[in-house]
Order: C-alpha cells, then sequence, then structure tokens
C-alpha cells in the first residue's frame, strides 16, 4: 500500500452487538451493547450506567469460544476479572454485625457473660451496624473504643485483623452482571458466531 503518511493499516475484527434484554431475567437490565474485539482477544459491555471490559493475553485459538464459556460456565472467574475492588476495602456492617451477634449469643448460652454484659455487648454492635462507610483502617482504628465490653469479656480479641467473621463488600452490580447477564450474552454468542451445539438443537 503507497498512500503517503502511511506506514501501515491493520484491519481489526470487531462486532457490536445491540442487545434487548428481558429485565426479568437480568435483575432489571433492559439493554446491553456487547463489542467483541478478536484482535485483543477482548470484550466491552456497555449497559445503562455500567460499563465492563476486559482483554485476555493468552486465550487459546479461539476466542469466542473460550468467551462462551467464560461467560456461561465460569461466573467467579469473571467476577474477579471485573469487579471493582475499591469497594472491598469497605466493611458490610449488616453480615458482620450478624455474626457477631452469633457469636455473643453463643457466649450467653455458655455461661461466659451474664445478661447486663450481653445487653452492653449488644448494644455495642447495634451502634457500629448503625455506622455508614466504614472502610477496614477505620475499622481498625476504632476497634477498641467502638467493643470495649466485648473485648473485655473476650467475645472478640483486640486484634481485629484476626478476625475471620468481619465481612467486606463486594462489587454487587459487577456480580448481578457475571450471573444474570453474562450468561444470556453466551447465548447470543454462540448465534452470532455460528458456535450453537446442532446436538441440542430442537428437531
Amino acid at each position: 500500500m503507497e498512500i503517503t503518511g502511511v506506514v501501515s493499516v491493520v484491519t481489526k475484527t470487531i462486532k457490536s452487538l445491540m442487545i434487548e434484554l428481558e429485565p426479568q431475567f437480568t435483575n432489571g437490565h433492559d439493554f446491553c451493547e456487547l463489542i467483541v474485539d478478536e484482535s485483543r482477544n477482548g470484550f466491552t459491555a456497555r449497559l445503562c450506567n455500567e460499563t465492563y471490559s476486559f482483554s485476555w493475553g493468552a486465550p487459546g485459538n479461539d476466542f469466542i469460544q473460550f468467551l462462551i464459556d467464560t461467560f456461561s460456565k465460569h461466573n467467579d472467574y469473571l467476577f474477579g476479572k471485573l469487579e471493582d475492588f475499591s469497594k472491598r476495602n469497605y466493611v458490610d456492617n449488616e453480615k458482620t454485625a450478624q455474626a457477631m451477634k452469633v457469636m455473643l449469643l453463643q457466649a450467653r448460652r455458655h455461661n461466659q457473660i451474664d445478661e447486663e454484659q450481653a445487653r452492653e455487648i449488644w448494644e455495642e454492635i447495634e451502634s457500629f451496624e448503625g455506622n455508614d462507610d466504614v472502610t477496614q483502617n477505620h475499622l481498625y482504628s476504632e476497634w477498641s473504643h467502638w467493643f470495649e465490653q466485648a473485648i473485655e469479656q473476650d467475645i472478640f480479641s483486640n486484634e481485629p485483623w484476626f478476625e475471620d467473621f468481619i465481612q467486606y463488600n463486594e462489587d454487587w452490580r459487577c456480580r448481578v452482571f457475571c450471573e444474570k447477564v453474562a450468561p444470556i450474552l453466551a447465548e447470543v454468542l454462540k448465534v452470532e458466531y455460528g458456535k450453537v451445539d446442532v446436538l441440542n438443537e430442537q428437531p
């Protein structure tokens, strides 16, 4: 190719699919634009107020089949590639408080603490649960203050970084995409790229 100012031209195989979805199957999503770029082994999915994108270095010889399998069979793997990790820095107050209450009730059941002590610790947990946007660092810095009675009565340790009952938030919007939307997109890809299993087709 002899064009002044042009060194080379690379043709990329990119397909854009505009997909109308049924909200009852997708947790409310009614539309998705799925862009598949075989040249970079990647995809971009655009939903209302959400965009997910990823590319793989060496997914094998058949990227489309790899993407179909990932969308349809490997939700956790896909979630790990797409999730917003910054959300993991925030404590899930509700789940953590519920775990704390279970421990407290067990301690009371085994007479480790009396009724008044249990009431005080319960109030500590309720107070903690009412906080908003508690980061891990904030929890650690306030731990001995928030749970003074629980630590004193040996219900919780004074080292929260070793407490495995503390739960953290996850990117639930991404989880919905991976578990609800992605499997449907896999079925669309099967049809668009002729990957439908002939044995499973209706006669």
